[in-house]
């Protein structure tokens, strides 16, 4: 009988101890649903975005790191993957930061930067040149110069053919037309396809400041903040005279627009300046007839003219002359396609 009952109790103690870790188990399990579900299901104590050293991490995470998310301000370039354990990882939820959606800890590797985040690409609401965008004059019908001028960037006409360029002849000119060889031949007419494409955003925008009443427009010394600046008028054409300070107040994703529907003439000696990080790139001057810019100017931004643009002895741009219609014609001028502008282009 005592043999039988130790036996007996052997077994229970067997079972006993079994039953401890089991229980554990059952309570570590159950953790681990509690985490699966904060971390967007996810398996596991890490979450979807990753294993069992990762703790919680983002959605659409992958194993002991988050993947690249979509961030406050830009998408998918912040929050590298990464890997391993440890470190902040995660995808970047819609709010930005680091860590995933609802923070915490994933692999190591997790960059968080890049362009988005906050003040990111997708801040950036003003208009982008599209495939005229390597090109400092573009034009419809011929683009010439009567003294040898300094060009930056690409030549081209959508409407005619490589000859119409004339007054370029040093090699380091990239000249293309409607007779380029293929696929070239179609450069200038798609660029020039998103030209009309960037009058079309443009022109419906609201003004935020509206000149069309002011006699000349922007004469003598005159500061403008980012954002549209209308110079509509039935009456007059817009003179720039003097110097027009374009003022971004330190905003990296500033823009500006000039819109006018008649002609625009630069007055000899005027000048563009830039102020508090505006940039050449976010600078838009979009007339709906012929644009002029008298000797010696100092002008920023990109130039598109409804039909032709004229530039006059020892003028500067830091931009782009674009003309919709008809030609460009320069003379003893420098023409620099400006800096990138990542927002922008």
């Amino acid at each position: 009988m005592m043999t039988s009952f130790l036996a007996r109790h052997s077994k229970l103690s067997t079972f006993a101890l079994l039953a401890v870790p089991f229980a554990t188990l059952l309570t570590v399990a159950c953790t681990g649903d509690d985490v699966e579900d904060l971390g967007n299901g996810g398996s596991g104590a890490g979450g979807k975005g990753g294993s069992s050293h990762g703790g919680v991490s983002g959605s659409a995470g992958t194993p002991h790191g988050g993947s690249a998310g979509t961030s406050h301000g830009g998408t998918n370039s912040a929050g590298a993957a990464g890997s391993g354990d440890g470190g902040v990882g995660g995808a970047l939820g819609s709010e930005g930061g680091a860590g995933g959606a609802l923070g915490g800890a994933g692999g190591s590797g997790g960059d968080a930067g890049g362009e988005g985040g906050f003040g990111g690409a997708a801040d950036y609401l003003g208009p982008s040149v599209g495939k005229a965008q390597s090109f400092a004059a573009l034009a419809y019908s011929s683009i010439t110069t009567a003294n040898i001028s300094d060009i930056v960037g690409e030549l081209g006409v959508s409407a005619g053919a490589v000859s119409t360029i004339t007054g370029f002849d040093a090699l380091s000119f990239k000249k293309f037309g409607i007779d380029s060889l293929a696929p070239n031949n179609q450069r200038t007419i798609l660029a020039q396809q998103d030209v009309t494409a960037l009058v079309g955003d443009i022109d419906p925008r609201a003004c935020d400041r509206d000149l069309t009443n002011v006699v000349g427009g922007l004469t003598g010394d005159i500061t403008l903040q980012p954002g549209v600046t209308c110079m509509n008028s039935f009456s007059a054409d817009v003179l720039v005279n003097g110097h027009v300070y374009l003022d971004a107040g330190g905003d990296p994703n500033a823009f500006f627009i000039i819109r006018g529907n008649l002609t625009l003439t630069v007055a000899d000696a005027a000048q563009v300046v830039l102020e508090n990080g505006a940039q050449a790139c976010g600078v838009f001057w979009r007339i709906s007839t012929q644009v002029t810019i008298g000797k010696t100017v100092k002008f920023f931004g990109t130039v598109i003219s409804g039909t032709a643009i004229t530039m006059k002895s020892g003028s500067t741009l830091n931009g782009r002359a674009l003309a919709q219609t008809a030609g460009v014609q320069l003379d003893a001028n420098t023409i620099t396609i400006p800096a990138s502008c990542t927002h922008v282009q």
